[in-house]
């Protein structure tokens, strides 16, 4: 915020108010748009940096500090706000006030070490550092942020500034239990904090710096190295005799010591978590989607410090990793299911904030809680989390359904009953209306054993969606399971064969009745069934035919259009050419040989009939076309003397397909032939095979090959070695020899 005055200097410090979308006529005109655009939509996160924006830009204070409110309860992880908000109060001089939104800043991020430097750094300018009273509320407060966040891996920042202060305060024996502390702790700097630890011994007389208890017990160390072995401990005085001069290297070199062996396992544990620590970009939360490899680094580092089973260690980065993936419901699950273990309560204090605060409307992740409610026993609690979830996310069936469920397993069966018919008549008009019809017959047949009252369930639910299958199904399930007639599963099944359903629902249904009338009917009902039968499985072939016909047709025009692309997208390729070769692509009238010229202008001469010259003109299309189809192949070099489409023969398997490569690419051939050769065994037997390459030859004129074998000249192999390796040698192809 700029220097401006705001244009009202109301107190809003109350945040608790409701959520309504008409806000009062003193706010700048058009705040009601913004607060209503985030009341109706309270996830969306532009919405919400939008109203504040706007109110800071307007400088009305109770719009901010509405805004403010509001937003931040919404989102209570985003540090950078909770520091605009309060340096808007401090830039109007509220003392109180602002200091009450760094304590609420400091409760919602314990763990976020930038928030609560900024808290010591609002309280060192606030305070008159000369009291006493504000010294000891400083001290409580470095107390208050240590215990918080003194073990997270990048606290270093906050230890410095508390040692720091403890070092002006002339607390030199705190200093060093403060760097008792910090030495054992694994963090980002930790060999800075171990070098300035050895300043500061180096710069304080070890009196200063130590307690009597670790004074006594390292001066009867160093009598117990001057070979005094007549000393014991428990002779040793209470009272602890002066540091002379001659002690004070050897009390530094002790007090060094000590710390040395904390130092060093610390630094091992620092280097067991190194790797997953480098590959945390983000430390606070943002609203904007996290990458997928740093969310698999989450996953891998929570799983090792839960290998090592340091409890607090778990526990912290579980809350480091939540104010970062705090939109990620799966980290979440995984802190309550670990935590649960150890504390009911506190896996409850994690549901509670994942559901009320960060995931309101991730419906799975409040199911988990209400279950976790209902096995430690808490009924009340698990109803009112499903009913609040049902109010939050209407229409949601599984929601209903663990309502139901709950209602059911604790034995209140006309409570299940009630919500079930309260459902079917929510949803009347649609698919789920006989999904309930049909969760409230089966509970009223399994349960209450009534079978009558289902069918009328299932057969008031089909007068209102008759052409529902599931619906029909069930029925003729508690037809078939009742002692009533024996045609009522008859009927039921010819009722349904006359509705609107699918091939499949109908031949399921005659499936049945099939089975039905083999144990319980005559041959004669049974046989009509069978060839009634045979018409859906008749159907069921066709329709599977007629699938198989258009997927063949999807197929075959697919690959037409991939042939045009491949054919327009290799017809002008300047990249297949090897170097030095231009493709050449006649026009169509340069393939017509002579012989179809001449048989064509022949007949055309004899028959003087149109048919003819259509005839003509169509043949000389066709070999245009196909003429032209094979000089438009990728690799037109091949065509040069065989005008005819090329048909590649067959290749051995083994045989890998071989590739042009430029000659800058080539690989450089040795100039001696046993100059990559490895050692021979017998090196002085077989010198020409050896590492050593022979020397040229350089003697006198005569047959050297024949006197001296060993002093070979060795000329590089002529097809072998440069450029012209590719054009004239061994090489796939040449100008001369296309490949085939």
């Amino acid at each position: 915020m700029d220097g401006d005055v705001l244009t009202t200097m109301e107190d809003c410090s109350e945040s608790d108010e409701e959520d309504s979308c008409h806000v009062g006529s003193d706010m700048p005109p058009e705040f009601n748009n913004y607060w209503k655009a985030a009341i109706e939509k309270p996830h969306n996160f532009s919405a919400w940096t939008k109203l504040v924006s706007y109110a800071e830009s307007e400088k009305h204070l109770a719009a901010c500090m509405k805004a403010y409110d509001k937003f931040l309860e919404r989102f209570p992880l985003c540090h950078i706000y909770w520091k605009k908000y309060a340096d808007l109060v401090q830039h109007l001089g509220n003392k109180e006030e602002t200091e009450k939104i760094f304590a609420r800043a400091v409760k919602c991020n314990p763990l976020n070490v930038i928030m609560w430097i900024n808290y010591i750094q609002y309280l060192k300018k606030s305070m008159n550092m000369s009291l006493t009273k504000s010294v000891d509320t400083l001290r409580g407060a470095f107390k208050e942020a240590v215990q918080a966040a003194g073990k997270e891996f990048h606290s270093d920042e906050l230890w410095r500034i508390y040692i720091e202060f403890e070092t002006q305060q002339n607390n030199l024996k705190g200093v060093t239990a403060l760097f008792d502390q910090v030495l054992t702790i694994p963090t980002q700097q930790y060999e800075t904090q171990y070098g300035r630890f050895k300043v500061f011994v180096f710069s304080h007389s070890p009196v200063e710096i130590l307690n009597p208890e670790e004074r006594r017990r390292i001066r009867l160390r160093i009598q117990l190295e001057n070979d005094d072995y007549r000393v014991a401990a428990e002779d040793v005085d209470d009272s602890v005799e002066p540091i002379t001069e001659s002690d004070i290297p050897k009390f530094r070199e002790y007090i060094i010591k000590v710390r040395e062996q904390l130092y060093l396992l610390n630094e091992e544990e620092v280097q067991k978590r190194w790797t997953f620590e480098e590959g945390i970009k983000r430390l606070y939360f943002y609203a904007t989607p996290i990458n997928v490899k740093q969310l698999n680094n989450w996953r891998k580092y929570l799983q090792f410090e839960v290998s090592q089973g340091q409890h607090e260690r778990i526990v912290i980065l579980y809350e480091r990793c939540l104010m970062t993936c705090a939109l990620y419901e799966e980290f979440w699950l995984s802190y309550a299911q670990y935590i649960e273990g150890h504390s009911v309560e506190a896996a409850r204090s994690v549901f509670e904030r994942a559901c009320r605060i960060h995931l309101p409307v991730k419906y799975s992740l409040h199911l988990q809680w209400a279950a976790f409610e209902e096995k430690h026993g808490c009924l009340d609690s698990a109803h009112a989390i499903l009913c609040h979830l049902e109010n939050t996310i209407p229409g949601l069936a599984i929601v209903r359904m663990r309502r139901v469920g709950l209602e059911k397993r604790n034995g209140n069966l006309q409570e299940a009953e009630r919500l079930l018919k309260e459902a079917i008549q929510m949803s009347a008009g649609t698919k789920l209306a006989g999904f309930y019809a049909v969760k409230l017959s089966r509970l009223i047949l399994k349960l209450q054993r009534d079978p009558h009252k289902a069918k009328a369930v299932l057969k008031e639910a089909l007068k209102k969606d008759p052409d529902n299958a599931m619906l029909h199904v069930n029925l003729l399930e508690v037809e078939m399971f009742t002692e009533d007639a024996k045609d009522a599963p008859l009927v039921c099944v010819e009722q349904a064969l006359k509705c609107k359903l699918s091939d499949d629902s109908k031949r399921i249904l005659s499936e049945k009745r099939l089975d039905y009338l083999e144990e319980y009917g005559s041959l004669a009902s049974w046989m009509d069934a069978y060839s009634e039968h045979q018409t859906y499985l008749k159907r069921k072939t066709d329709n599977g035919k007629n699938e198989d016909k258009e997927k063949d047709k999807k197929v075959k025009t697919n690959s037409k259009k991939n042939k045009n692309k491949n054919a327009k997208s290799t017809s002008s390729s300047e990249d297949c050419d090897p170097p030095g070769v231009t493709s050449y692509i006649p026009n169509k009238n340069e393939f017509v040989s002579a012989n179809s010229v001449s048989t064509t202008n022949v007949s055309a001469a004899e028959n003087h009939t149109p048919a003819a010259e259509s005839s003509s003109t169509k043949a000389s299309d066709q070999t245009t076309t196909v003429l032209s189809q094979a000089y438009l192949e990728p690799y037109p070099s091949r065509h040069y003397y065989n005008p005819r489409p090329f048909i590649p023969p067959a290749r051995p398997y083994f045989n890998p397909p071989r590739t042009y490569i430029p000659p800058q690419n080539i690989p450089m051939q040795p100039f001696f032939r046993n100059q990559f050769v490895p050692p021979q065994e017998n090196m002085f037997l077989d010198f020409h095979h050896s590492m050593v390459p022979s020397p040229p030859f350089s003697g006198p004129p005569g047959p050297p090959f024949m006197d001296n074998p060993g002093m070979h000249f060795r000329m590089p192999h002529m097809f072998g070695y440069g450029p012209s390796y590719q054009n004239f040698g061994g090489h796939p192809w040449n100008r001369f020899f296309p490949p085939q």
